[in-house]
């Protein structure tokens, strides 16, 4: 998938060097790490080295100025291929003579009107007008809406969404941030008894497992986490695991490790639990 960096997102809008840093640049680097995930391609204006960062300072000038920390050497190295092939504008997809429409000023020549004719997905930095998402834009009376990545999570969701993802894949990425740790378990066979329609009811269940506290998880009755008193699988056995419900007739099987759930096992049947 191509994936193009929305330059019209950097006007300039940071009033110091530690503003962007802060604001922009590090969620901005999340995202690239995710995109890595999946092996995307992204695409850049070739002259997008000129964009403002501050009012006074453009991408050009941040890279190759000398840093106080490693930390921001770390930062800088990690963006400095905005400023490298490959970029799209040496083979450019949109028509010249068409008007491609943005907040009704004619962005015709930018990234995102580019998108409009590639994979219709970009990344941008925070805090812009073009930091919208979706990026609604305009060709000859066609609103296109853009995938505008601008946090971690984003690209994710829309692979998911759009079906360009694995299940499997969903939820180790979707996750790998938060309680649910898939990290120690063969992810495809623990799956492999999950029917495509019933898939929702995990994910559902886990994005609201993931967004709660432990105090909470503990006592929600939807969830109903409690000891499970049965034999799990080989690689517990001794071991004290737990369990929470999914639906009424689906389990989610694992223990807790610090602030994560490692989980080792999905039940589909409901056979473990009538027997602990």
């Amino acid at each position: 998938m191509e994936i193009l960096f929305n330059e019209l997102s950097l006007t300039g809008q940071f009033s110091n060097q530690n503003d962007f840093v802060k604001n922009a640049l590090l969620p901005f680097i999340r995202v690239l790490k995710e995109m890595q995930e999946f092996a995307t391609l992204l695409l850049k204006k070739s002259d997008v080295w000129s964009n403002k960062v501050t009012p006074t300072i453009n991408l050009y000038s941040f890279l190759i100025a000398s840093c106080r920390t490693d930390e921001v050497r770390r930062f800088k190295s990690a963006i400095a291929n905005l400023t490298k092939e490959p970029f799209w504008d040496s083979d450019i997809k949109q028509d010249s003579g068409t008007a491609y429409f943005f907040n009704g000023s004619d962005i015709a020549g930018s990234s995102p009107a580019e998108a409009w004719e590639r994979d219709k997905v970009g990344v941008a930095f925070l805090s812009s007008p073009a930091s919208l998402s979706p990026l609604n834009i305009v060709r000859n009376d066609i609103t296109v809406p853009l995938v505008n990545l601008t946090v971690y999570g984003n690209l994710t969701e829309f692979l998911w969404d759009t079906k360009k993802i694995s299940f499997e894949s969903y939820l180790k990425e979707r996750f790998s941030r938060g309680k649910l740790d898939f990290s120690r378990v063969d992810i495809n066979i623990l799956s492999s008894g999950v029917q495509t329609t019933e898939q929702s009811l995990f994910i559902d269940t886990f994005r609201k497992f993931d967004e709660l506290t432990w105090g909470q998880i503990y006592t929600d009755t939807g969830l109903e986490y409690k000891r499970f008193h049965g034999t799990l699988v080989a690689s517990c056995k001794g071991a004290k695991t737990d369990k929470f419900r999914v639906s009424q007739k689906f389990r989610c099987h694992g223990y807790r490790e610090n602030d994560s759930f490692i989980v080792v096992k999905f039940e589909t049947d409901h056979k473990m639990s009538d027997h602990g």
